[in-house]
C-alpha cells in the first residue's frame, strides 16, 4: 500500500484560496450597478468557486495512477470535442468556442489545457530511454499541435498559445536534446523578428551557431537554417491569415497612442487604473476607472487592471507572489516526484497556469498584445475556473503520492 500524507502541501493550498478570495473580491466591485460587469456575474462566479473547490478536492481524492490509465482515452475525447464544437458549437462575436447548454456555455478548449497535458506527459513518461530520437520530440509536438490548430481555427489565438509553451516546458523537463529544443523555437523566432531584416539575419546567425554547437552536427544546423527561412519568408502570408480584430491587437500592441479611441482604448483605460492606484490603492470599490464603466472587461480580461487600481502597487504585489508561491511549490514537488509522468504533470500544471498569469499580467500594462488570456483564479468565466480547478487538484494528489512510483 502507498504511503502518502493526508494533506495536502498548506503553502499551496493557502496560494489558491488567497487568490479566489482576491478573485472575488475584484469580481464583485466590478459587478456593481455602474461598474463594469453586473452583479450576476459575481453570483456566477461564486458558484464557479464553490463547484470548482468540490472538483479539486475529489480529483485530488482520486488515485494518480487512474489519470496514467485515463490520459489517452481523456486526450482523444478532448480532440473530439474541439472537432464537435466546430460542427455544433455556439457562435458568438465571430468565434465557434463554446457549448451551449441552457445558461451555461462551455468551453472545451479550456478543458484540452488539462487534457493534453496528460497525454502528452503520459507519452514522455513511457519513452524515458528514446528521448534522444527524433520521433519522439515529433511525435509529441503533433500532439500538441493538433489541439492547437483546432482552437486556432474557432478562432482562439489566446488559448491556442498555452499549447506549444506547455509543449516546450514538458520536453526540457523531460530531458530531450538542447537541440530539439532549440529547433522547436525556430519557427516562434522567426516570426517575431520578421518584422526587421537586420534582426531578422541575426537571429537566425545566432540560432545557427546555438544550434551547431548543441549539437555538433551538420543536419540540424541544416534544418533549422530551413525552417527560420521559410518561416520567415511565410510571415507576411501568416500575418494576412489572421483575423482583422487580431491584426489591429498587434498593431496597437506596437503602437497604442495611434488608436486611443478605438483598438488601444482598453489597454490604455488599463494602464491608467493601475498607475492610479498609486502604492496602497484608492481603496474597496473607489476606482474611478472600474466603477465608472471606463474600464472594459473589468471582470475578465482586465481583472487584474480593477484590482491593482484599488488596492495598489501592494495588491498587485501580492498577486504576483502569489503566483510565484504556486510556481515554486509546483517545481519543488516536480524534483522530487519518484514517479516521471507525475513529475511532468506537476511540471505542466505550475508552467501553464505560470504562463497564464503573466501573460495576463503583462497583457494589462501593454508589455505583451491583448490576446483574451484569462487570469487564473481571478477572472470570470466558468470553464476557465474549473480547468485551473482540475489543475490544482491534479497537483494536490501529487503532491500527497509523490512517493509512488
Amino acid at each position: 500500500m502507498s504511503r502518502y500524507r493526508w494533506l495536502p502541501d498548506p503553502l499551496i493550498l493557502a496560494a489558491v484560496f488567497a487568490l479566489l478570495l482576491i478573485g472575488l473580491t475584484a469580481n464583485y466591485s466590478t459587478s456593481l450597478p455602474g461598474s463594469s460587469g453586473s452583479l450576476s456575474h459575481f453570483n456566477r462566479q461564486l458558484a464557479w468557486i464553490g463547484i470548482g473547490l468540490l472538483v479539486m478536492f475529489i480529483t485530488a481524492a482520486i488515485p494518480s495512477k487512474v489519470y496514467q490509465s485515463l490520459s489517452y482515452p481523456v486526450y482523444g475525447l478532448a480532440i473530439l470535442s474541439l472537432i464537435l464544437v466546430l460542427l455544433f458549437g455556439n457562435k458568438e462575436m465571430g468565434a465557434t468556442r463554446w457549448f451551449a447548454l441552457g445558461p451555461i456555455h462551455l468551453q472545451p478548449s479550456e478543458f484540452a489545457k488539462i487534457a493534453v497535458l496528460m497525454g502528452i506527459a503520459r507519452f514522455l513518461g513511457d519513452h524515458p530511454r528514446d528521448l534522444d530520437k527524433g520521433w519522439v520530440t515529433i511525435a509529441a509536438v503533433l500532439m500538441a499541435m493538433v489541439p492547437m490548430g483546432l482552437i486556432l481555427v474557432q478562432p482562439d489565438l489566446g488559448t491556442s498559445l498555452v499549447f506549444p509553451i506547455l509543449l516546450f516546458c514538458l520536453l526540457a523537463w523531460s530531458g530531450v536534446p538542447v537541440v530539439f529544443l532549440l529547433i522547436m523555437i525556430t519557427p516562434v523566432i522567426a516570426v517575431v523578428t520578421s518584422w526587421h531584416a537586420i534582426i531578422h539575419v541575426t537571429a537566425l546567425a545566432l540560432l545557427v551557431i546555438a544550434v551547431f554547437f548543441a549539437g555538433r552536427r551538420l543536419m540540424p544546423t541544416v534544418m533549422t537554417a530551413g525552417i527560420f527561412l521559410l518561416i520567415g519568408a511565410t510571415a507576411p502570408m501568416l500575418w494576412n491569415r489572421l483575423h482583422p480584430y487580431q491584426q489591429k491587437r498587434l498593431l496597437t500592441f506596437l503602437n497604442p497612442e495611434a488608436d486611443p479611441l478605438g483598438s488601444a482604448y482598453q489597454l490604455i483605460q488599463s494602464k491608467i487604473a493601475i498607475g492610479s492606484g498609486g502604492v496602497f490603492g484608492k481603496g474597496f470599490l473607489k476606482g474611478t476607472q472600474t466603477q465608472l464603466k471606463f474600464l472594459p472587461e473589468g471582470h475578465t480580461d482586465f481583472i487584474f487592471s480593477a484590482w491593482a487600481e484599488e488596492f495598489g502597487f501592494i495588491g498587485a504585489g501580492l498577486v504576483v507572489a502569489l503566483f510565484f508561491v504556486l510556481f515554486y511549490r509546483g517545481i519543488v514537488l516536480a524534483e522530487k516526484c519518484h514517479n516521471r509522468q507525475y513529475s511532468l504533470i506537476a511540471v505542466g500544471v505550475v508552467c501553464f497556469l505560470t504562463f497564464q498569469a503573466f501573460a495576463n499580467l503583462l497583457m494589462t500594462v501593454g508589455y505583451l498584445p491583448v490576446t483574451g488570456i484569462p487570469l487564473p483564479f481571478l477572472s470570470y468565466g466558468g470553464s476557465s475556473m474549473m480547468t485551473t480547478m482540475i489543475a490544482m487538484g491534479l497537483l494536490l494528489g501529487i503532491e500527497l503520492r509523490w512517493r509512488e512510483y
